[in-house]
């Protein structure tokens, strides 16, 4: 019995570790038609996007995104939301327009597979429709 406790608590230990792993959506946002008017990006994982057994048990460390810019927009603001449920924003972060950035803010918010991240883009002013310079990247650093 002696010489199995140590196996046994061996095998526990190493089944709970905890495995970390990153998943990287690229979207393209939608135009800004107007001032006053937004354009974003949603980035949400699909069920595949998932090592198996961690669709329901994973929990988020970070979150890094490369964010677009409208270069013909004058006053161009930007924030990432996250969402929970992939309905309503929960809690968001200012940007800045065609940078990389990462933040850990909405680490204790809970996670789940239909949880999301939406960047949102809008101007003071500019052409009636403005384009993006190109698509956006968020990454999802979690564990489980």
């Amino acid at each position: 019995m002696k010489k199995l406790v140590p196996l046994l608590l061996l095998f526990l230990s190493s089944a709970s570790q905890a495995a970390d792993y990153s998943v990287t959506t690229t979207r393209t946002p939608t135009t800004i038609n107007g001032p006053g008017h937004n354009a974003f990006s949603r980035h949400q994982l699909r069920l595949s996007d998932y090592p198996r057994g961690a669709a329901n048990n994973s929990r988020l460390r970070k979150i890094s995104w490369t964010a677009t810019s409208f270069p013909d927009s004058k006053g161009e603001r930007a924030n990432l939301c996250f969402r929970t449920t992939g309905v309503h924003d929960i809690d968001c972060v200012t940007i800045i327009p065609g940078a990389p950035g990462s933040t850990e803010l909405f680490n204790n918010l809970g996670f789940s597979y239909a949880s999301d991240v939406i960047i949102r883009h809008n101007a003071e002013s500019g052409p009636w429709q403005s384009k993006p310079l190109g698509a956006e990247t968020v990454t999802f650093h979690l564990t489980y």
